[in-house]
């Protein structure tokens, strides 16, 4: 299964603004858990996060039952500086590397905890980002705040 990353939109199937109901499912079979306004899929590794059971955030771990894409690049087979400039290079204004966490205003799209510990692929020689996620401009107007 792939999860093609598409800003405003959605991550896959999964879209931001769709309801939760539709949401499992789409991912029938992969439901873990849930808690609160979360549900986790894949074993924790996908978690959507809603707001009035509306998709509000996607985000991704590594999980060997999906590649996740940005422009055709799997996000947890490169190395964290160049996912974060290939992001950057698709917004307006210009970005400098943080490997804590960061959000891209204008994709709302989050990167968090680079290190060599996600690099699964590549036999922890590299930094990669632990997750990625896809927000709305709700939850975008939420994070900012904080």
């Amino acid at each position: 299964m792939e999860f093609s990353i598409n800003p405003h939109d959605g991550i896959g199937s999964i879209k931001l603004g769709m309801h939760r109901a539709e949401v499992r499912e789409i991912l029938d079979g992969s439901f873990d858990s849930s808690r609160g306004s979360l549900d986790y899929y894949f074993n924790g590794s996908l978690q959507v996060e809603f707001e009035n059971d509306l998709v509000n955030f996607i985000g991704l771990a590594l999980d060997e039952s999906y590649v996740v894409t940005y422009f055709g690049v799997n996000v947890f087979d490169i190395e964290a500086s160049e996912l974060f400039a290939l992001i950057a290079a698709n917004e307006p204004l210009e970005h400098t590397f943080d490997r804590g966490e960061y959000v891209f205003p204008e994709q709302i799209i989050t990167l968090y905890d680079a290190d060599e510990q996600y690099d699964y692929l590549g036999n922890h020689r590299r930094s990669i980002w632990g997750q990625i996620g896809l927000g709305s401009k709700a939850y975008l107007k939420a994070v900012s705040s904080v």
